[in-house]
């Protein structure tokens, strides 16, 4: 087994980035899991922190605190022997600075996962060739902290996090429009809120009377699996999306639709004892997607 002494979460400490969130739910629970690791920004001051025998789970993430790097001086992460490096999206320019043995490309589940040599189980892939970990980001909790499954009769529909898009129309605004209009007809009302805290999050998830995760068509095109709908699980309510692929992890308690309003229909019609069950299902289910089961896999992949 690789001799671990730490893990390292490098960059977006004090830089926001939606990627932000993915590094704060590897600290938090690196910890939970009896791990020692610090989480620093990605800054050339804490470069001497890295020492022999750590774990860095890095990202190269671009947003209005975070410049793209374009040349290998721009990174500050440093190279350093007998350290294992975990990236995800990052350049060949420094990649190829690496000892192959030490390093792992992390990516999202997504339709070219599937070319992978290796299949760990329904939205798990590691390419040998690549040395490439395909996986889900999962929930931010533990499969002990998990929340009791809820079941209500309000009419709010709270959405947590962004409505966007972007020159390549990768965005969610098209179907969060189809999706208001279904809750409009359906005397729901939707309540988009950002930039909150997890326990506020949790909160808002748990009390809406559903929890949609609708995702855009270019994610319904690759089949990525955001990490909305393994939290709203986790959270205790139903996990309802238009991303195939869920169909393959969640089976006979996958809510089915050939819409978005197919979707919110079929789960509207469901009986509260119905509804508390499917969430139970679901939630036996996703346990495999927590960060105890990512970290794990990381350290598998570089066994």
């Amino acid at each position: 087994m690789m001799p671990i002494k730490r893990i390292v979460i490098w960059g977006l400490r004090t830089r926001y980035h939606t990627h932000r969130h993915i590094h704060k739910a590897f600290y938090e629970n690196a910890k939970k899991l009896g791990y020692d690791a610090i989480w620093v920004e990605d800054e050339e001051k804490n470069a001497h922190l890295i020492q022999a025998g750590d774990l860095v789970i890095a990202a190269e993430a671009v947003g209005k605190m975070v410049p793209e790097k374009l040349k290998f001086e721009d990174y500050k992460l440093p190279i350093k022997n007998s350290v294992y490096y975990c990236l995800h999206n990052y350049k060949d320019i420094f990649k190829e600075k690496i000892n192959k043995d030490f390093l792992l490309n992390l990516k999202v589940y997504m339709n070219e996962a599937e070319k992978a040599d290796q299949k760990w189980g329904p939205a798990t892939f590691f390419d040998s060739k690549t040395r490439t970990l395909y996986q889900p980001w999962g929930t931010n909790l533990l499969a002990e902290e998990f929340k009791k499954p809820v079941f209500n009769n309000n009419r709010l529909v709270f959405w947590i996090g962004s409505i966007w898009n972007n020159a390549l129309n990768q965005g969610n605004i098209e179907e969060i429009k189809e999706l208001k209009k279904v809750l409009i007809s359906l005397k729901l009302k939707f309540i988009n809120i950002r930039f909150i805290p997890d326990w506020l999050n949790i909160f808002l998830t748990r009390i809406s009377r559903i929890a949609p995760a609708i995702a855009g068509k270019y994610q319904v095109e690759i089949n990525y699996l955001p990490c909305r709908m393994f939290k709203n699980i986790s959270y205790g309510q139903l996990g309802i999306i238009n991303v195939r692929k869920f169909k393959d992890i969640l089976g006979d308690s996958f809510i089915d639709g050939n819409s978005i309003g197919k979707l919110i229909e079929n789960t509207m019609s469901l009986s509260k004892e119905e509804y508390l069950n499917k969430v139970k299902a679901q939630q036996e289910i996703i346990k495999n997607y927590t960060y105890k089961q990512s970290i794990e896999n990381i350290i598998k992949a570089f066994n």
